[in-house]
């Protein structure tokens, strides 16, 4: 136990693949995602500042690469299982953290034991830091999308495509508007299964009609 432990489990993210109910052509798993979703937010993060937002680096990046290493414990739990209503949502945190106490803390030193208790959770919080992690997830899962809808692979996910752009038009942040009306038209540029319904939204070019 210890440090050492930790580190053993957080490999196993190496071979732990996502969206794990579903046929996919490419299968990211969960240190890919982690990775990527460091490199949305980074994006996400200097377009905030480029617009007049402060952002605490340190605390973002900390978030960014820690948000999901509790999954090599738990595996990666579906989002529409682990968010179908809030009592699921909290029971299901209530578990993580038992077995992060059980499985990461237990046997590990002071005072690293406190210092990673205090990393590995409540990532995405009400900060601008919080919401820029919840956004860059988000986007990520959007792009997995994106990607399978490219390769014919259609159902379940040019819906969860939709599904997911919806959830992040709701966000306040600067910078996720700046990605849709921006990036996401490159994104999406050769999935014609996406943008062919360009044309029944009002200035759509994410092919997504509210």
């Amino acid at each position: 136990m210890g440090l050492h432990n930790y580190l053993v489990f957080v490999r196993k993210l190496n071979n732990m693949g996502r969206w794990a109910t579903e046929f996919m052509h490419q299968r990211t798993t969960v240190s890919e995602h982690s990775f990527l979703v460091a490199q949305i937010g980074q994006m996400l993060a200097l377009i905030e500042e480029e617009n007049g937002g402060t952002v605490d680096w340190g605390r973002l990046f900390k978030k960014l690469i820690n948000h999901d290493v509790i999954e090599s414990i738990t595996g990666d739990i579906l989002s529409t299982t682990k968010y179908k209503n809030p009592e699921v949502a909290d029971a299901l945190g209530i578990i993580e953290k038992e077995l992060a106490e059980e499985t990461f803390f237990a046997g590990m030193e002071q005072p690293y034991r406190s210092l990673y208790r205090n990393l590995l959770f409540d990532g995405k919080d009400d900060s601008l830091e919080g919401q820029i992690l919840r956004a860059a997830d988000n986007i990520d899962a959007l792009m997995e999308c994106i990607f399978e809808v490219r390769l014919n692979n259609t159902r379940p996910f040019e819906e969860k495509y939709h599904m997911i752009l919806g959830r992040l038009k709701e966000s306040g942040l600067v910078s996720v508007k700046y990605f849709i009306t921006n990036v996401l038209p490159g994104l999406v540029a050769d999935s014609g299964k996406l943008t062919k319904k360009t044309s029944k939204g009002e200035n759509d070019e994410s092919g997504y009609t509210a």
